[in-house]
């Protein structure tokens, strides 16, 4: 996918038009990501907001989806959850330990916000 390509799509939407949003992504971080360039990949994962090791679930899954994308050096990560069943600072270590096994630099920003939704989604775009 191109960065128009990614402009004129409804994963970006989702990223940029919740009003929920805990921490913001707005379309100046997509584009200081991913202006310069093409190979730009989606994807999205979620799991059960009640599974007691959810963020760790979370994280393996998108390490498991991202393998093959590798060596990759913009990445973006937004996570979607319930406002009953928010995220806790110290579920996010297993986010935080993923990222610092990337290989190389690379450039990471992410997000997170509330919404009516069953599980905690989590949308990645990677160049």
């Amino acid at each position: 996918m191109t960065y128009k390509e990614l402009l004129d799509s409804t994963i970006l939407e989702d990223v940029l038009n919740l009003h929920d949003s805990i921490i913001r992504i707005d379309s100046i971080d997509v584009r200081d990501l991913f202006q310069d360039g093409v190979g730009i990949h989606t994807l999205e994962v979620s799991v059960d907001v009640s599974n007691e090791n959810r963020m760790a679930f979370l994280t393996a899954l998108i390490r498991r989806k991202t393998k093959h994308f590798e060596p990759f050096n913009h990445v973006l990560v937004f996570f979607i959850f319930p406002k009953d069943q928010p995220l806790l600072i110290e579920e996010l270590q297993p986010f935080s330990d993923w990222i610092e096994t990337l290989p190389g630099d690379f450039l990471i920003k992410w997000g997170m916000a509330t919404h009516s939704t069953k599980g905690i989604r989590a949308i990645v775009l990677l160049q």
